[in-house]
C-alpha cells in the first residue's frame, strides 16, 4: 500500500515517470527530467505572474557571494556555516577571498540594497528571482525533498514603515496559498515557527506545511519577518521627508519547487500512480483510439484526430496514443503518469459522434457526445475534487491529545495538537517524540507535566 510503503512507492514514481534521475555523480544533486521541468515551469510562471502583479521586480543576482559579505551578519552565517559550498580557486590560482555558492541571497542582495536606497522615494523595494541554491545537506538526502542543489523562487523587500512590511507578509501568504492550494490542490498548515526554529537573523518565520502519506509533514515555503536586523548590518538607510535618517524594514520569502512537486506526487497519488492537477499536467488529455487487428481502423484514427484538433483549439495539452499496445496497457501507463482525463473512442462511438471520458481522480467513466464535452468545466471539477479529497485526508490525520503517551502514539501518524508549559525539561521530552511546528497563545494543559501551558502543533518532519 502507498501509505505503508510510501518511500518505495515515491521512488518508483520518480523512476517510472522519468521525473528525476538520482544517478548523477554528485550525491544529493539529481537530474531533473523534462516531465519534472514542465511542471516546475508551470508553477514558476504562475507564481512569478502573481508576484509581478503585486509589484515585484524580476532580478537575477550572481550565484557566488564573497565570504566577507556572507559573514557580515554573524547569526545568519552561523545558521549556514555547516552547509556552505566554497569556491577557493580559479583554475590553479587560489582566490584572494573565498566565494560561497549561494545558500540563500539575503546578504548579496542587501549589500546592493544599501546602494539603491537613499531617500524615501527609493522605497519600497520588492524583488524576486528564480534560481538554484546550494547547501551541503548533512541529513539523509531525498530526491526533490532534501537535496544539495534545489530550485526555488525567493522574494526580498525593503520598506519605509514596519506596517508596510507586515502588510507584505499577509499579501505573500495569499499568493503562496493560491500557488499551493489553488494551483496544486494541496492543503496546507500556515504556522509561525518557534523562536529556536526561525530563519537566522529573522524576527520570526512563517512556514507552509502539508502532510505526506507516511504521516510526516513537508515544509514547502517560508516567509521571514527580518525587521531591521539586516538593514542595520548592511546600512540600508533612507532619508524621510523631514530629513531624518531611518533604517528600512525588511522581509524575505520563498517556496521550493522541488518540494512542491514532491508534495503533488505524494499527496494526490494512489496505488495506480500519480494524479496530477489539470493545470500543471504535461499531458492534460490522452486519447486512446480503440483499434482492432485485421480491421480497417482508419475511420477510428481520423475520429481520434478530430477529437485532438477540437481540444487543441481550446488550448488543451493533448496526446493520441497510436501505439500497438493492448488498451489495458495503455490505460495503465497513462494512469501511472497521472493524466487527468482519458478519452476512448472506437468504431461504435464514431457512428454517433460519442466518446468515453474517464477521470483519473475518481476512475469514473461516462459516455457523452463529443460536442457536449466541456473540458474547462471538467478540469475545474477535477481540481475541486482533488483539493477537497486532500483536505479531508489531512483533517482525518490531525489529532488532539492530552498526554505524552498519546502524543507518542499519534505523532508518527499525522499532525498532533497538544500542550506545553514552556519548561525546557518538558520540551526535551516532546522533542524526543516529534518537532514542535508552532506555539500559540491558546491555553492548553501540558502533555508532559499537566501544568498550564500553550497549544503546540507537533509532527514528524522531513
Amino acid at each position: 500500500m502507498k501509505e505503508e510503503e510510501f518511500s518505495e512507492w515515491y521512488h518508483r514514481m520518480l523512476e517510472e515517470n522519468n521525473i528525476v534521475d538520482i544517478r548523477y555523480s554528485v550525491k544529493g544533486m539529481p537530474v531533473y527530467r523534462g516531465f519534472a521541468m514542465f511542471i516546475i515551469r508551470e508553477m514558476q510562471r504562475y507564481l512569478e505572474s502573481l508576484l509581478e502583479e503585486n509589484g515585484h521586480e524580476p532580478v537575477y543576482f550572481p550565484g557566488v557571494i564573497p565570504e566577507d559579505t556572507l559573514g557580515r551578519e554573524s547569526e545568519h552565517i552561523a545558521g549556514f556555516e555547516d552547509q556552505v559550498y566554497w569556491v577557493t580557486h580559479a583554475g590553479k590560482t587560489p582566490l584572494e577571498r573565498r566565494l560561497a555558492l549561494r545558500p540563500t541571497s539575503e546578504t548579496s542582495m542587501y549589500e546592493m540594497f544599501s546602494l539603491w536606497v537613499r531617500t524615501h522615494s527609493d522605497l519600497p523595494i520588492k524583488i524576486h528571482e528564480t534560481v538554484s541554491v546550494y547547501r551541503y545537506e548533512t541529513k539523509h538526502t531525498r530526491p526533490l525533498i532534501r537535496s544539495r542543489e534545489f530550485l526555488w523562487n525567493e522574494g526580498h523587500t525593503a520598506f519605509a514603515m514596519r506596517e508596510e512590511a507586515l502588510r507584505n507578509i499577509e499579501e505573500i501568504k495569499l499568493i503562496y496559498t493560491k500557488l499551493i492550494n489553488d494551483l496544486l490542490c494541496i492543503p496546507i498548515l500556515i504556522n509561525q515557527r518557534p523562536d529556536w526554529d526561525k530563519f537566522p537573523g529573522a524576527e520570526y518565520t512563517i512556514a507552509f506545511e502539508t502532510l505526506m502519506p507516511d504521516g510526516r509533514t513537508l515544509q514547502v515555503a517560508t516567509i521571514h519577518n527580518l525587521g531591521q536586523h539586516f538593514s542595520k548590518v548592511f546600512n540600508i538607510v533612507y532619508e524621510n521627508e523631514k530629513g531624518e535618517k531611518n533604517l528600512a524594514w525588511q522581509t524575505s520569502y520563498g517556496p521550493g519547487f522541488g518540494r512542491l512537486l514532491a508534495a503533488v506526487i505524494g499527496v494526490h497519488g494512489d496505488e495506480k500512480g500519480m494524479i496530477l492537477p489539470p493545470k500543471i499536467a504535461p499531458t492534460q488529455v490522452v486519447i486512446v483510439p480503440v483499434l482492432f487487428k485485421n480491421a480497417d481502423n482508419q475511420q477510428v484514427i481520423d475520429y481520434a484526430k478530430k477529437i485532438e484538433e477540437t481540444l487543441t483549439k481550446k488550448g488543451v495539452r493533448v496526446k493520441v496514443d497510436y501505439s500497438d499496445e493492448h488498451p489495458g496497457a495503455k490505460y495503465y501507463r497513462w494512469e501511472r503518469q497521472g493524466v487527468p482525463v482519458r478519452i476512448e473512442a472506437g468504431p461504435r462511438d464514431l457512428k454517433d459522434n460519442k466518446i468515453v471520458v474517464a477521470r483519473r481522480d475518481t476512475g469514473k467513466k461516462e459516455v457523452i457526445r463529443l460536442e457536449s464535452l466541456d473540458i474547462s468545466r471538467l478540469f475545474d471539477e477535477i481540481a475541486d475534487n482533488m483539493r477537497e479529497k486532500a483536505k479531508k485526508k489531512m483533517e482525518s490525520k490531525t489529532y488532539k491529545v492530552k498526554t505524552i503517551d498519546e502524543l507518542t502514539k499519534r505523532v508518527g501518524e499525522g499532525i498532533v495538537e497538544a500542550g506545553w508549559c514552556g519548561e525546557k525539561d518538558c520540551a526535551k521530552q516532546i522533542d524526543q517524540v516529534g518537532t514542535i511546528l508552532s506555539i500559540t497563545e491558546d491555553q492548553h494543559e501540558c502533555a508532559t507535566c499537566g501544568g498550564r501551558g500553550r497549544r503546540i502543533i507537533v509532527a514528524k518532519t522531513y
